[in-house]
């Protein structure tokens, strides 16, 4: 028996089928559940969310005539009289002009085309009757679903009878379930407190789990807009007068709760993940006169939770209160601009500025209406609550605000004129700039990339000069400079943060910026570019070079290491990528072997890259792991879910730090003795010698003063050099620097008593930690490394 759970009260599948499917559910009703596409149709008609329908399949002709190309390039195609997440596929991108399944793997129109006959002919459908295929638009998991790690959508499953809601568990797909919200193919229940809507219990395969799977505690998540998706399951049972019903809801990024579909014959799973009984909870509502689905709500949280006031009741039953002056949030193509706004309920339509509108052109978050008269459709969050509605382009007379928002969009608030005394308008107006220099900064970043600026053109070109005479200096040229750059210079240069932590630390990335700015400008003059690049990333000071220095004696002092037995190529060695990335519920990243990836590993934007020559021991393999996955992976991954984009994009000298991080736990992996245990001292005297020397002559050194093989030697005077011109001059690019400084800044953090676990918030400098513990709304990293989880737990 399942521990804290007693058999008293619970309701087996005879009873059920008995006790409430045969008298609540009438033939008629079942049937009506069953049919998803009826149902949707009817629910959608009448106020019910739910996600847009693209196109439907219901015969063999219709098959024969379909074009796959009309369809967007993500969607999802289901059964109509599906059960148990049976022959769903989730089409995520296209490659080569067939969609990728889970946007991973192929599938050619033939392998879709022969599914959709097994669909028709009623393999996935309950009772094998001939079905309806149908398209359905992806719906994106809100960002609160982010702790649990999906590998799909989840959802939220409530039973409700007599329109009150009994029990709900949120189902999480996992690579088990082949991302699928079913609990029986290996997803995992997790029980909801029906008056808190915060998580409780776990359970998977019916085993309880304390801790989920990438880490972390499935309980006391709170599930945002809980009461609202409580109403909504109370009025769809209130409209289809299907007795015994379970609903099953998600929270989409855009769209919030969305109806998925209806179930008249709900598995009865939900009991172990609540650890809690449902017949019991059922027979305590039977009978009771139920007026209303509002009603409803209030006698769940009543008698299954622990009470809880709603915001209204908080605010003494007042509608959401605006100032009028407020911030708006407007979401497009993965970008969140906040806009400084005007309440203004003198106009009858909102208004957005010129220079407003043509940002969110460029990033997708608005369709034109009517773009003659200026008119556009706009999705906004205002004091919480999403709006979607049409707005006009004109003038914003305040010059600190970018928009009006019309009396229009203002149903549903009241108005205080002067809460903006009350909460200080200059506090509220530094919220604001300070949103607004986030944005701008990570914009900035994204233009800005050093490898993408500083790669020559003509790099297999001279390469191939160098590899045919060793004492060949490559003559590199560079791509033009972004065509905004002056734009984006002008625009750093006019940004003044405040002197709140959150502003030291933006002053600190604007300054790193405009830096970057001056070495992209100087390339090509070997002086001037090795000066922008000492003031970026400093310079080999004596203290480091004699550090160095002292690890490589060391090194000459020992043994060589044993034989690191087999050898793995790219293609077997992404396989355990991929293990790795999936321990950690990286279920949206991929592995990718490349032929043109210049080192034999790195990280993208969830993407591994490995080059396709590359040879990996298995030493060698757990190491990148450690650095690149444990590491680089996992902070983005942190960064990504923080309240602001600096923690994504990196704070100020955020390298030192994040390198350093990935070379501590790289050699936690490797042996004592292991050759690349070394690289980074050997990057410190590389550069120093650099400064001083012509590339023919760095490489000279590379190869017989730090024992470089010979093709790795080049490579490495290329990385030295790039931003020069004309090579043979003395002068380097001294990023590499950073790999041995960081490495010994984190080594001092963690022997002084620092916690790594505090380094995964995102991609930080360890200098900066008390400021960046100051930044309003931090979160906890999501995921961390398996040995801080086990050092967390006391192992």
């Amino acid at each position: 028996m399942l521990p804290f759970f007693s058999s008293r009260g619970v309701l087996g599948l005879n009873a059920r089928n008995l006790l409430y499917i045969k008298p609540f559910n009438p033939r008629k009703a079942v049937a009506f559940a069953d049919d998803k596409l009826k149902t949707k149709a009817f629910l959608a008609a009448r106020g019910i969310p739910v996600a847009k329908i693209y196109a439907k399949i219901e015969t063999r002709a219709q098959l024969q005539a379909f074009d796959f190309a009309a369809l967007p390039d993500e969607c999802v195609l289901k059964p109509n009289y599906g059960f148990g997440g049976e022959g769903i596929l989730i089409l995520k991108g296209r490659k080569d002009g067939e969609f990728l399944v889970q946007g991973k793997k192929p599938i050619s129109d033939l392998e879709l085309r022969e599914h959709i006959e097994d669909i028709l002919d009623g393999k996935f459908s309950i009772s094998g009757r001939a079905d309806t295929a149908f398209f359905e638009k992806i719906l994106v998991a809100d960002p609160a679903f982010a702790p649990f790690r999906p590998t799909g959508l989840p959802d939220i499953r409530i039973v409700v009878f007599n329109l009150v809601p009994i029990m709900a568990m949120i189902r999480i797909p996992t690579a088990q379930s082949s991302g699928k919200a079913n609990v029986h193919l290996g997803g995992i229940g997790i029980g909801i407190d029906i008056a808190k809507g915060v998580t409780t219990h776990a359970t998977q395969y019916n085993k309880i789990l304390k801790e989920l799977p990438h880490g972390g505690s499935p309980a006391g998540i709170a599930i945002p807009r809980w009461e609202e998706m409580l109403l909504i399951s109370s009025r769809i049972q209130q409209i289809t007068n299907i007795g015994y019903l379970a609903v099953d809801l998600t929270l989409d990024a855009d769209q919030g709760p969305a109806l998925l579909e209806v179930n008249a014959r709900a598995g009865l799973m939900l009991q172990v993940a609540n650890l809690a009984p449902l017949r019991s909870r059922l027979e305590r509502v039977e009978g009771l006169k139920v007026s209303s689905p509002e009603k409803a709500v209030r006698i769940a949280q009543d008698l299954f939770g622990e009470k809880v006031r709603t915001r209204k009741e908080e605010e003494g039953g007042q509608k959401p209160l605006l100032g009028t002056r407020e911030v708006i949030v407007i979401s497009g193509a993965g970008v969140t601009i906040s806009v400084p706004s005007i309440i203004a309920p003198y106009e009858e339509r909102s208004v957005f500025s010129p220079d407003l509108v043509e940002e969110l052109r460029k990033a997708n978050g608005l369709d034109v209406e009517d773009e003659e008269e200026g008119t556009y459709r706009v999705k906004f969050s205002l004091a919480g609550k999403k709006i979607q509605t049409l707005v006009h382009e004109g003038t914003v007379p305040v010059p600190s605000a970018r928009a009006l928002i019309g009396r229009r969009d203002l149903s549903g608030f009241l108005i205080d004129p002067v809460k903006e005394t009350k909460h200080s308008l200059v506090g509220l107006a530094v919220r604001e700039d300070l949103r607004a220099v986030d944005n701008v900064l990570a914009m900035a970043d994204r233009a800005l990339l050093p490898l993408k600026q500083l790669k020559p053109t003509n790099l297999q070109e001279e390469r191939q000069k160098a590899t045919s005479d060793r004492a060949y200096n490559p003559v590199f040229s560079f791509p033009p400079l972004p065509e905004n750059i002056d734009e984006l210079e002008q625009r750093l240069s006019g940004l003044v943060p405040d002197d709140t932590p959150l502003g030291i630390l933006f002053q600190k990335k604007r300054r790193e910026l405009l830096t970057r700015i001056s070495l992209f400008r100087a390339r090509g003059n070997a002086v001037r570019f090795t000066e922008a690049s000492l003031s970026l990333y400093g310079s080999p000071s004596a203290v480091l070079l004699s550090h160095a220095a002292a690890v490589l004696r060391s090194r000459i002092a020992c043994d060589l290491p044993a034989s690191e037995g087999k050898v793995l190529d790219a293609a077997a060695a992404s396989v355990r990528f991929e293990q790795a990335l999936e321990q950690y519920g990286l279920h949206e990243w991929q592995v990718q072997v490349r032929p043109g990836v210049v080192s034999d590993c790195t990280v993208g934007r969830k993407r591994v890259y490995l080059r396709q020559s590359a040879t990996f021991t298995q030493a060698r393999l757990e190491a990148l792991i450690a650095h690149e996955i444990e590491t680089h992976a996992l902070t983005q991954v942190n960064g990504d879910h923080q309240p602001f984009e600096l923690l994504h994009i990196g704070t100020a000298n955020y390298m030192d730090t994040q390198e350093g991080l990935a070379i501590y736990n790289q050699n936690a992996v490797l042996s004592p003795h292991h050759d690349k245990r070394y690289d980074p001292a050997k990057n410190v005297l590389a550069v120093a010698y650099a400064l001083d020397h012509s590339f023919a002559d760095v490489r000279r050194y590379l190869e017989e003063g730090l024992s470089y093989a010979p093709d790795a030697a080049l490579m490495r005077a290329i990385r030295l050099k790039r931003g020069m011109g004309d090579t043979s001059e003395p002068g380097a690019f001294t990023r590499d620097i950073v790999y041995f400084r960081g490495f010994r800044a984190v080594e001092r953090f963690a022997e002084e008593g620092g916690d790594l676990k505090r380094l995964y918030v995102g991609k930080v400098a360890v200098e900066d930690l008390p400021l960046i513990e100051q930044i309003p709304g931090l979160k906890q990293p999501l995921v961390l490394p398996e040995f801080l989880r086990m050092a967390k737990k006391g192992k």
